[in-house]
């Protein structure tokens, strides 16, 4: 895979719905094995056939595409389906408030309305409830765009969506933006990060119109010009905190270039101008492949997708392959020394009290794989196994230049009876893993703490440090989860936790 490109094309933003994940790339959802085993059998296709002889919920595309497109300045979110498919939305909109205010942003509620759809709905079709929710949106709110998310049952009982959103484009004047986000096309729940970028790129990436000046500038022009040859997109995700972005911004101005975070949180005018850079840089793989391929064909800008940015080795590759695309190699190095120099003296005191302690992580692929490489290289830590929520061609290289390519790992995504069953086997002395999990590994009696938060640093320089220290105080005083442990027990059987993994991966026929 290229460091500025990807084989792949993405022009199916002709079609109202993006492919799955399944079809687009190939995807594997479950296993249990040795890392070097799964890059073998993703390469062969066998991963992309294994499932589950028992399974429990594993997330909804809805939930992730709204993550996003919700963050959006000044929009209206109209979830187009049954009610409890926005069981989640009340700790959303708290989420919301906090980003904005700690990216200095204007201070605005999440709005969001729902077309409450009912068993006669499903009979006769919900689109006259639609239609409702987006006038009603339009005269109460005025946005300046309106989001339909589309969920399961409209799906299945095919409401068309997109002929409504035809018919009302011209009687209203915020844009609108029909979301595909079904969740039963796919088991694979990142599906939905495509759903809403498809959503975004059909209507609302569209580039300013430029007029030519009456009297010539050519001084603001090669200003302009300028500008943009230097400018690197930074694409954040919903898990980046403020302070990540503003580490990473931080490092790559020390470049002498211009950096841009978006898109999430952004206005419908930061996104009109997102070609306007040389560069689009990801800091991960499988929540923008989508979109930066579709960037790419549109507006011709590169992208470097292969890294991201957590512990040493990891922010050093990823501002290298930054430097080099602009001929800054250099420049990086004496950056990269300065800041390895100044991290190791400061890492040192929690190297003595980490080194040879046990931590299992679990999350997204790509970031599990860094954190976990950042605990072993960085910190003298014994990583004993890792759960992916699905795994991809995107994190091939990173298994392959793993120190262990023994090294455990589960693809599951959710599945805690499964991810428990793995942790009380290993009962390693740290956990770290995906916001929720948490929750069910304190009632084990193992200390953790999460893989990332949105008021919390992880990523480049000063995210190791952060993520060093919150392990040395993690580890440091332990009563907590032990005191959990002993009240309050798992509801699963002693059975099921003697239960060898393995035997709950079965391989099912392709389709």
């Amino acid at each position: 895979m290229s460091k500025y490109s990807d084989e792949l094309t993405y022009g199916f933003t002709g079609q109202v719905a993006p492919p799955v994940r399944e079809t687009r790339i190939g995807v594997c959802s479950a296993y249990c094995g040795a890392c070097d085993e799964l890059i073998a059998d993703v390469q062969s296709g066998c991963a992309q056939l294994q499932g589950r002889r028992f399974a429990q919920s594993g997330g909804c595309q809805l939930m992730l595409a709204v993550g996003i497109v919700s963050s959006l300045t000044n929009v209206v979110v109209i979830v187009h389906s049954p009610l409890g498919c926005c069981s989640g939305f009340v700790g959303s909109g708290g989420l919301r408030k906090t980003m904005r205010a700690s990216k200095g942003k204007r201070e605005e509620e999440f709005v969001w309305l729902h077309t409450n759809l009912d068993e006669m709905d499903v009979v006769r079709g919900g689109l006259d409830k639609l239609r409702e929710a987006v006038l009603y949106a339009e005269r109460e709110y005025h946005p300046d765009a309106i989001i339909i998310a589309n969920g399961c049952v409209p799906g299945i009982i095919g409401d068309d969506i997109d002929s409504l959103v035809t018919e009302l484009g011209g009687r209203i004047s915020a844009k609108l933006v029909p979301i595909h986000c079904e969740g039963f096309k796919s088991r694979y729940v990142a599906s939905g990060y495509d759903s809403a970028y498809h959503g975004v790129l059909r209507h609302l990436v569209e580039p300013l119109v430029k007029y030519e000046r009456a009297i010539p500038d050519e001084k603001q022009e090669t200003l302009d010009r300028y500008r943009i040859s230097r400018t690197v997109n930074i694409f954040n995700v919903g898990s980046n905190s403020n302070g990540d972005e503003v580490e990473l911004s931080r490092i790559v101005s020390a470049l002498g270039l211009i950096p841009r975070v978006l898109p999430l949180h952004a206005s419908l005018d930061d996104l009109a101008r997102i070609g306007e850079a040389a560069l689009n840089v990801s800091v991960c793989a499988t929540h923008d492949d989508y979109l930066l391929g579709h960037l790419k064909e549109r507006f011709g800008t590169p992208y470097i997708i292969d890294t991201l940015p957590i512990g040493i080795r990891s922010t050093n590759l990823w501002l290298l392959r930054i430097a080099e695309f602009f001929g800054l190699e250099a420049e990086a190095e004496r950056v990269i020394k300065l800041e390895n120099d100044q991290l190791n003296a400061a890492l040192e005191p929690f190297r003595r009290e980490l080194r040879g302690k046990s931590v299992y992580v679990g999350g997204g692929e790509t970031r599990i794989l860094t954190t976990a490489s950042f605990f072993a290289e960085d910190l003298g830590m014994d990583v004993v196994g890792v759960k992916a929520h699905n795994v991809d061609r995107f994190v091939e290289e990173i298994m392959e230049e793993l120190e262990d390519p023994r090294l455990e790992i589960t693809v599951a995504a959710g599945q805690p009876a499964e991810e428990l069953n793995v942790l009380a086997r290993l009962r390693p002395d740290l956990y770290c893993g995906h916001v929720g999990a948490n929750g069910w590994v304190s009632r084990l009696g193992i200390p953790n703490l999460p893989l990332f938060g949105q008021a919390l640093n992880y990523m480049g320089y000063t995210g190791a440090y952060e993520l060093a220290r919150k392990a040395s105080k993690a580890l440091k005083n332990t009563n907590f989860v032990k005191n959990i442990s002993r009240g309050v027990k798992l509801p699963l059987s002693a059975e099921w936790l003697a239960r060898d993994t393995k035997l709950n991966i079965k391989e099912t026929e392709a389709v």
